[in-house]
């Protein structure tokens, strides 16, 4: 069905053995002030400085295989580089915002592009209370999502930035890629569900640019994520995602958290060398699990071995 957009306006077990995030820990990096090996900086834009480590893995760092990154494969850059993004701490928002799965949130990018499924099973609780726990994206039931059926509409979430260029360009450059590269790196991402309450920051468009703020998104959340399972768009917004930052003072109060809500008692998703080919999800509706090949958006699931 083509739709013509308007103006843009929770959990698994305890992990352990094979299911453990036994993956290498740790982050590729790049010079700062300097683009990551063979994903080239936008034409006429300035070069943005790559991201400090997270507080929660200070010491991680990525063994990305040689040659992953070659030269001028721009979209293969998008979906395995070191995952930075955007300075966060330019232009963002003091304090720690909720955003209920099917709220758009600050500021959104386009209208909604998420796919009511019906309500989420109650969130995963991390295992460690009252704390920021850190889980590797390629973990198996990380994510949830609905078996057959895609939680995000990417054609339209594309068919929305193409209509506003200056948008377009916001959303591209806070995700590092090139403004014409947004459609297909958009469809090489795959649609799923969160399974635990996960900080972010997210960015808003406000005044012709991105502007970043740190928040939670409740489990249940649709957005997109990238080769290695780390989210990249939540689609209730069409929001650009990229990690976290340290918050130096306790979080503020604000906006409309859900039941059961509580800043101490989420996840952080880091980026493993592991490059994910078939993600293995958490049907809520079943609790069974399932495989999505990357880059779908639900027609090839089956069930998981």
């Amino acid at each position: 069905m083509t739709t013509t957009p308007p103006p843009p306006g929770q959990g698994p077990p305890e992990p352990s053995g094979a299911d453990g995030p036994g993956e290498p820990p740790g982050a590729g990096r790049t010079p700062a002030g300097h683009p990551p090996e063979g994903y080239p900086a936008a034409p006429g834009r300035p070069v943005r400085p790559a991201r400090r480590t997270p507080w929660w893995h200070r010491t991680a760092r990525l063994a990305l295989p040689a040659g992953i990154l070659a030269a001028g494969l721009l979209l293969t850059g998008f979906l395995t580089r070191p995952y930075q993004g955007a300075p966060a701490a330019a232009g963002a928002r003091a304090g720690l915002l909720p955003l209920p799965l099917q709220e758009p949130g600050p500021d959104p990018f386009t209208g909604s592009v998420a796919h009511r499924t019906g309500p989420p099973a109650p969130p995963a609780a991390p295992s460690r209370p009252h704390s920021v726990r850190d889980l590797p994206g390629s973990l198996p039931g990380l994510h949830g999502g609905r078996r057959g059926t895609a939680s995000c509409d990417t054609e339209t979430l594309i068919r929305y930035l193409a209509a506003d260029p200056a948008r377009n360009a916001a959303f591209a450059d806070t995700e590092g890629i090139e403004d014409t590269s947004v459609p297909q790196a958009l469809r090489a991402l795959t649609p799923v569900e969160l399974r635990y309450d996960t900080r972010i920051t997210a960015h808003g468009f406000r005044d012709g640019e991105a502007t970043g703020h740190q928040a939670v998104m409740q489990a249940g959340t649709a957005v997109l994520v990238d080769g290695h399972g780390v989210p990249r768009v939540r689609c209730a917004g069409g929001t650009p995602l990229t990690p976290p930052i340290e918050l130096k003072t306790a979080p503020s109060a604000g906006g409309r958290a859900w039941p059961g809500y509580d800043p101490g008692r989420t996840v952080a998703v880091r980026q493993t060398s592991a490059e994910v080919t078939d993600f293995v999800l958490v049907d809520p509706a079943t609790g069974r699990r399932f495989t999505r090949p990357a880059g779908t958006t639900g027609g090839a699931d089956r069930t998981a071995p």
